[in-house]
């Protein structure tokens, strides 16, 4: 298999993996929190793999800090999500829930700044790289401006809206990359 057809699939696994986890397997008690938990963070970790992979095609400082700021907050959401989990007291739930919206929300503010980095290649299509930057910009917004009540009594109504949002562009970044003709 190449490299573009594995970049794209890891795009579309970033894309779709956690939200078929979590509305599968989560919704439905198939599994325990914390096995459902443990699952979601195995498809989460293809979301750094799928824009490091397009960094080694094409590479800029935008590209590269997004990415880390990428892996910073997805390390941290992944943690939140481990502890809140373990569902051992309320106060795991508490300190789970403390530091969850901080690390997502620099793993969205690191989609922002690689979408910027894409701008400046032929990667994607200008507007595919916009797109990336303007929603996961507006999810960098909310989970950072809002309060983690606020943004727990909003779940449904504006962060799973945005989550879709951005999971979408994942998908056609996907979609694209596996298509992307490869200069010499």
């Amino acid at each position: 298999m190449s490299d573009k057809k594995v970049n794209g699939i890891l795009f579309i696994i970033a894309g779709i993996g956690s939200l078929v986890v979590y509305m599968l397997i989560g919704e439905t008690g198939l599994l325990s929190k914390a096995h459902t938990e443990k699952i979601a963070a195995y498809t989460l970790v293809t979301i750094p793999l799928a824009f490091m992979m397009t960094r080694n095609v094409s590479r800029n400082t935008h590209i590269d800090a997004g990415l880390l700021m990428m892996v910073i907050g997805l390390s941290i959401g992944l943690v939140s999500d481990a502890i809140n989990s373990a569902e051992i007291s309320v106060e795991s739930t508490l300190i789970g829930g403390a530091i969850a919206w901080t690390g997502w929300s620099i793993m969205y503010l690191g989609y922002s700044v690689t979408g910027l980095g894409y701008l400046r290649t032929n990667l994607f299509p200008s507007w595919l790289s916009w797109a990336l930057v303007l929603v996961s910009f507006v999810m960098f917004a909310f989970l950072a401006i809002l309060s983690p009540e606020q943004l727990e009594n909003n779940v449904d109504s504006i962060v799973a809206p945005l989550w879709m949002l951005n999971s979408l562009v994942l998908v056609i970044m996907g979609v694209f990359t596996m298509r992307r003709i490869e200069e010499n």
